[in-house]
């Protein structure tokens, strides 16, 4: 794809602007552009960027900047957090002195921030999401690796509330650094299938959502699994389960429904 004037123009209308008003201020400025000269675009009209930050409506914007760190803090601080304290143990190893351990405070941050992840994208995208392309059949392997990671959670969930440590033990001999290496590796694919689908959820097409959504339970299943991984502090008492299966099925729950109406 060539990345021509008008092309960066047409990603800086939507980023910056509405739906309805990027698509008018494209429709007036396509006449402008055609036939002229990039050096003449921009010593005329200014870069693409300029160009529709000239006439973003500063209240709006700073709506959606908000709406956008807000969401991005939904999915980022929780797939983030394993792989920090990862890369931290191991410069320590190596004598280096960075340190991150959130003692599990991040992945608890998780839970109350999840309903908010899914409410918010539903509402607040069915009105300023794009109306373009919408997420195709390329995109299957993406939500299949999400699907696989929390088939993984609910694997290894199994294995510790039901204490059949003889399977993971035949599996994976050397479980310390599988496990780390495996949720690592699901927090780093959802999340970044996360922040793909809020981004284009605003520059292409309101359904993008789902991808968003279905990257964010992905993120807080691997979040949740870490939290009991570290802190490992269960009850002895009889039914001392029922809790873990319980949110467990509700975040899996809510993220199948929300991935689902997303695409509505």
């Amino acid at each position: 794809m060539r990345w021509d004037y008008l092309s960066r123009l047409t990603w800086a209308a939507r980023w910056y602007l509405p739906p309805a008003e990027a698509a008018e201020m494209l429709e007036d400025y396509r006449e402008i552009v055609e036939g002229r000269t990039e050096e003449e675009l921009r010593r005329e009209v200014g870069s693409p960027r300029e160009t529709a930050r000239r006439l973003a409506q500063p209240k709006a914007y700073r709506r959606w900047l908000a709406v956008f760190l807000v969401l991005s803090a939904c999915v980022l601080l929780p797939a983030v957090d394993p792989i920090l304290e990862e890369l931290s143990l191991t410069a320590w190893l190596f004598g280096s002195h960075m340190f991150w351990n959130s003692n599990g405070s991040i992945a608890r941050l998780s839970m109350p921030l999840f309903p908010l992840g899914i409410v918010l994208p539903l509402a607040w995208f069915q009105r300023n999401g794009g109306t373009g392309r919408a997420p195709s059949k390329r995109t299957l392997p993406i939500f299949a690796l999400i699907l696989l990671g929390i088939a993984w959670v609910w694997f290894l969930f199994w294995v510790i509330l039901a204490e059949r440590f003889d399977v993971i033990d035949f599996l994976f001999p050397d479980l310390a650094w599988t496990v780390r290496l495996i949720i690592c590796l699901n927090t780093l694919i959802a999340g970044a299938a996360g922040m793909t689908g809020l981004i284009k959820s605003r520059l292409e097409d309101r359904r993008w959502r789902a991808m968003y959504i279905w990257g964010l339970t992905g993120v807080v299943l691997n979040s949740f699994l870490w939290q009991i991984l570290t802190s490992m502090t269960f009850e002895s008492s009889v039914g001392w389960q029922g809790p873990y299966w319980i949110r467990l099925a509700f975040i899996t729950a809510a993220g199948l429904l929300g991935t689902g109406v997303s695409l509505c």
